[in-house]
């Protein structure tokens, strides 16, 4: 798709829906930092007034902006999980912002705990045993704590929308390791 990247500070939030909602994006081609762009310029859109959006607007945004996110890590690969938190923490600040809406898929919290509890790099366990030693491990071993670190903070931002989830007592009990998490 010729000139994805083009003019995205000029799109307004129904031009950036139309244009990331296109088939051809799923085959589209792109550096990281392209992709960074146009999720940010799609993000500041975004974030102008969700309120005021209609059940109808946010339903074409929940269409294009997992397909930005899907292009993204087709074209550059997960780039250590950049795409699924930049997915997890732009729902997150909607339903701070907007609310929860079950109706309308991007403002529906019970699918994000399940995501944020199955992209865990390592297991509680694992976890428990490695934490409060982590200035003594491998990189990659820090690196797996931290995401974890991330995604339990994702988990507490929309916690007030998911008690009633049933995987609450799961991610109750991975909280109680975020304190020793560098």
């Amino acid at each position: 798709m010729s000139g994805l990247f083009d003019d995205l500070d000029r799109l307004d939030l129904d031009g950036h829906v139309r244009r990331w909602s296109a088939p051809d994006v799923v085959r589209a081609d792109g550096e990281v930092n392209q992709w960074i762009a146009a999720s940010q310029a799609f993000t500041h859109h975004l974030q102008q007034d969700p309120a005021r959006l209609s059940d109808d607007r946010l339903r074409g945004v929940g269409v294009a902006w997992p397909a930005l996110m899907a292009a993204a890590e087709r074209s550059t690969g997960p780039q250590r999980d950049e795409w699924l938190m930049r997915d997890l923490w732009l729902r997150a600040w909607l339903l701070k912002h907007v609310g929860p809406r079950p109706d309308v898929p991007l403002l529906d919290p019970r699918p994000l705990l399940d995501r944020a509890l199955d992209a865990l790099p390592m297991s509680r366990e694992e976890t428990a045993v490695l934490a409060p030693r982590w200035r003594e491990l491998e990189r990659e071993q820090i690196l797996a704590l931290r995401m974890t670190k991330r995604l339990l903070a994702f988990m507490r931002a929309v916690a007030p929308h998911l008690r009633d989830h049933p995987r609450w007592a799961e991610q109750e009990a991975w909280q109680q390791l975020a304190g020793d998490l560098p």
